[in-house]
Formats: structure tokens, sequence, C-alpha cells
């Protein structure tokens, strides 16, 4: 997909809905490989009123979250078709098995969280992804997660094993 798609309302797929849908813009999509995305805060979001107040941070367990959507839309290929102007996507929903990420910088509002995320392994029902999310180049979160792919419940406890087992190598080839 090489068209921006602003998200406002809609739900592109995902089970999220307002005001939990942590995506403002879809910038480009290629299923099960990689996907880019823009999170627009303008500091008048609720969950600001108390982290903190009067010193606004995003919480770091929401820029997971804003990654964990993204990795989603990868995963089950959503693609947007110029000639309708529609988007589209499978009707799946995933569950957030593992995430690790590391928050070398806060961020504070208004910002344009710009994020990324790249599926580097699949197995058993798994999706492996590394992730990033930044300001102006600088990464804000960085690390990797495991989405679980719904469908099959019996797989359940066995995916969950997996996830925990699963050894994710940074960019230097070290486990991490």
């Amino acid at each position: 997909m090489n068209k921006r798609i602003a998200t406002h309302d809609q739900s592109l797929g995902l089970p999220h809905r307002e005001p939990f849908l942590f995506i403002s813009e879809i910038v480009r999509v290629d299923p099960q490989r990689s996907g880019a995305a823009i999170w627009r805060l303008t500091g008048n979001e609720d969950f600001f009123r108390g982290h903190f107040p009067g010193s606004p941070v995003v919480p770091g367990v929401l820029l997971g979250e804003s990654l964990a959507q993204l990795a989603g839309l990868v995963a089950f290929g959503h693609h947007h078709t110029p000639e309708t102007d529609q988007t589209s996507q499978t009707a799946q929903i995933a569950r957030l098995a593992r995430i690790d990420i590391k928050l070398p910088r806060a961020v504070v509002p208004p910002a344009d969280i710009q994020l990324e995320a790249t599926v580097t392994r699949t197995l058993d029902g798994l999706v492996m992804f590394e992730v990033c999310a930044s300001l102006g180049g600088d990464p804000v979160a960085i690390g990797s997660l495991v989405l679980a792919l719904s469908g099959n419940t019996a797989a359940a406890p066995t995916q969950a094993a997996a996830a925990a087992r699963i050894n994710f190598k940074n960019v230097a080839g070290d486990v991490i």
C-alpha cells in the first residue's frame, strides 16, 4: 500500500475502537512483511489528565500497544484498494503474547510518533516482529513483540509456551 490513510474512527479491521485506537495514519503496509504508521497526539487525550497532571508524558504501555496494533495490520494483510478508495482486511483477531521494548526517551505532547513493525519470524500461529516508535528519527520505544493468531483455541497453551521460549536477536545478532 502506497497511499496514506487517515484512520479517524475507522477500525481498519482491528478489533479496537476509540478511545483505544492508537494509529492516526497508515503510511504503508506490506502484508505479512512490514508496515509504518503515525500516532498523532495533541495533549488533549484523556489519559494525559492522570499521566501526569501539569507534565503530560505518553505512557510506555500505550507506545507498546500502538506498535502491537500496527503489527496486527501487518500480520493480517491490511491493504488499501486505490480503485475503490476502500480499506479491507481479513477479519481476524490476535492477542499480544509477548512484548519486550525499551523506552530510551519520554514522549511529551504534542507529538507525531512514527511507528514501524517488521515481521522477523513466524512459528505455529505466532508472528514475531521487530518494532520501533520514533520522534524525528530518534527512538522512543524499540524492541520486539509476538502476536498469537486467534482461531485455534486448542493451540493457545502451546502458543504461550512457544512465545515464552522465543529468543530475539538485535541488529548485531545478539540474543536479547
